[in-house]
């Protein structure tokens, strides 16, 4: 539950301090597992209004971006930059975290994280429908992945 705290937490924060803006030219493109090949039919494309989760003829794609500025608090002063899809939905499907911890060119999307102890009936519903889109989308959640030149 502590962790469910710290990202209710952080999550008023994102929300409190979010834009809106086409992304940055050098996260536009198909990002895949670092330890696979640019061929991997499992991705994340990012264009510059909308970002679509790949597994094979699986997609779904989702626009409303929004940047989180302050999403690792107000004193923040790194590289990783946070992007929620589908915003105002209330309820973003991923968070995806660029130049994820720290390490510059790394992406990882959060799709899943199972929370411990009890929740009501809001949040089971809430990590059920994420873990199903896990399923759907298999090795890109929380996976290091990598840039590819080049989109198919």
């Amino acid at each position: 539950m502590r962790r469910c705290a710290v990202l209710l937490v952080l999550g008023i924060a994102a929300v409190a301090a979010a834009v809106s803006a086409p992304m940055p030219e050098d996260v536009v493109g198909d990002w895949v597992p670092a330890g696979g090949s640019c061929d991997a039919t499992t991705r994340l494309r990012v264009e510059s209004q909308r970002m679509t989760l790949v597994n094979g003829s699986d997609q779904q794609s989702w626009g409303d971006l929004e940047t989180a500025l302050t999403f690792f608090g107000p004193e923040y002063d790194g590289i990783s930059t946070v992007v929620m899809p589908d915003f105002d939905s209330g309820d973003p499907p991923f968070t995806v975290y660029f130049n994820a911890d720290e390490k510059k060119g790394v992406t990882k999307v959060e799709i899943y994280v199972p929370m411990q102890g009890n929740t009501n009936a809001q949040v089971a519903a809430i990590q059920a429908k994420h873990e199903k889109l896990a399923k759907r989308f298999p090795g890109l959640n929380m996976t290091p992945l990598k840039r590819c030149a080049a989109t198919k």
